[in-house]
């Protein structure tokens, strides 16, 4: 979708930690100045600092001129006081994900706010309308998602609360499309699209280990090999925190009423309760204790034994899925992870959490896929990928696997 022209002003953003910090960067660089507000003023202007620290390797890499950085630098404000914000016409706050603390530090500001001040929140999981609804703006707030380093990562979902003002979506997603990011427009649902969408890409995968099938390097390595993947789904939930990945499943997979493709993964569960969290406590799938990590779970292993149907179904879809080769096993394992996605991604569409294309674009921006998951459809064939949900659906007793009414209706 293309936006209008949108002329620089003021935004001013609360809470000055990782994603505060670079969220400044970006506005100050797309020529906005920026009101950079935390409860610890020495935090930020180490945040201040900061930026302007990664400026300076920017300019050394030639990336950006001394006279570019000067003037980000010079639009990078510390704001000490409700009172500095009054002249802001976007006021985003990015502090912790609690929705009493967000309701709490909102609240504190808007005296000081102008009436036709946007309120947005960087939450990844909170509801938008709720926030609107106790802070008393319903029609003004929305939610502003950037993805983690905001300077790097292209996509911002942009959230409409149920009562957020029409203009008000417009605006912000122009503004986001005005520095340089890819705007997907989402519905105020659990997860919005990325982390309602990307769910089976780990989830799965946990399954097939949890069935015995494959170990986690196949299973990493076929998703990367077959599927162009930058990362397996078990060193990319090691490099997220499996207790952050866990606790998002859990909260999506609550709030959807408990659907059988998002169910959590008990050897995932049993991760985060033994504290093996991954890179950031030097264990969780794998091991990150040595100089390269290597896999620390491994389950009871069992032969995969595939009907003549699953067999031919597989190898139809990675046909038209994917350029590499592989074993049979290789295959499977691709197979069933990426046709769970493309699953998650057509229920997605049915319960309006964005349109295809919005779907498409926050997979690829915002988790890196090489592509989203109605082009992979598409190229694969609609029929194809119904076959194999069919055949899959066929070896488990959840119903998991069951064709989304929205592809069988385009067969």
């Amino acid at each position: 979708m293309s936006h209008p022209p949108v002329e620089p002003g003021t935004i001013a953003i609360i809470g000055a930690g990782t994603m505060g910090a670079g969220i400044a960067q970006v506005a100050a660089a797309g020529g906005w100045t920026v009101e950079l507000m935390d409860v610890s003023p020495p935090v930020a202007h180490a945040a201040v600092a900061g930026i302007g620290t990664r400026l300076d390797r920017l300019v050394e890499k030639g990336r950006l001129t001394a006279a570019a950085r000067d003037d980000i630098a010079s639009r990078l404000l510390v704001a000490t006081c409700a009172n500095c914000l009054a002249g802001s016409d976007i006021v985003l706050e990015a502090i912790v994900e609690d929705l009493d603390v967000k309701t709490a530090v909102l609240t504190g500001v808007l005296p000081a706010l102008r009436d036709d001040a946007i309120i947005a929140t960087n939450t990844s999981s909170l509801s938008v309308t709720e926030l609107g609804d106790r802070i008393g703006r319903p029609s003004r707030t929305v939610g502003m998602h950037f993805f983690n380093p905001a300077p790097l990562m292209k996509l911002v979902e942009v959230i409409a609360g149920r009562h957020t003002d029409a203009a008000v979506v417009d605006r912000v997603a122009a503004v986001g499309a005005s520095w340089g990011k890819v705007v997907a427009r989402a519905a105020d649902v659990p997860g919005f699209i990325v982390n309602h969408v990307a769910r089976p890409y780990y989830l799965e995968a946990f399954r097939i280990l949890e069935d015995g099938f494959a170990p986690v390097a196949v299973i990493d390595g076929a998703m990367k090999t077959l599927g162009g993947f930058r990362m397996g789904p078990f060193e990319l939930t090691d490099l997220i925190g499996q207790d952050v990945n866990a606790a998002t499943t859990r909260s999506v997979w609550a709030q959807l009423d408990h659907p059988p493709l998002l169910h959590p993964s008990r050897v995932q569960e049993r991760l985060v309760a033994g504290g093996h969290l991954g890179r950031k406590s030097g264990r969780g799938v794998y091991d990150h204790s040595g100089e390269a990590p290597t896999p620390a779970l491994a389950v009871e292993a069992r032969s995969l034994a595939m009907s003549d149907e699953l067999a031919t179904s597989v190898d139809a879809f990675v046909a038209g899925a994917s350029t590499g080769t592989g074993s049979a096993l290789e295959r499977y394992v691709f197979a069933r992870v990426l046709v769970s996605i493309i699953a998650q991604g057509a229920l997605a569409n049915e319960r309006g959490v964005a349109d295809r294309a919005d779907i498409d674009a926050a997979l690829m921006y915002g988790v890196n896929y090489p592509k989203g998951p109605f082009t992979w459809a598409d190229e694969i064939g609609i029929a194809t990928c119904c076959r194999l949900l069919d055949a899959l659906n066929a070896t488990v007793s959840d119903g998991r696997f069951a064709v989304p009414e929205s592809l069988s209706s385009r067969v």
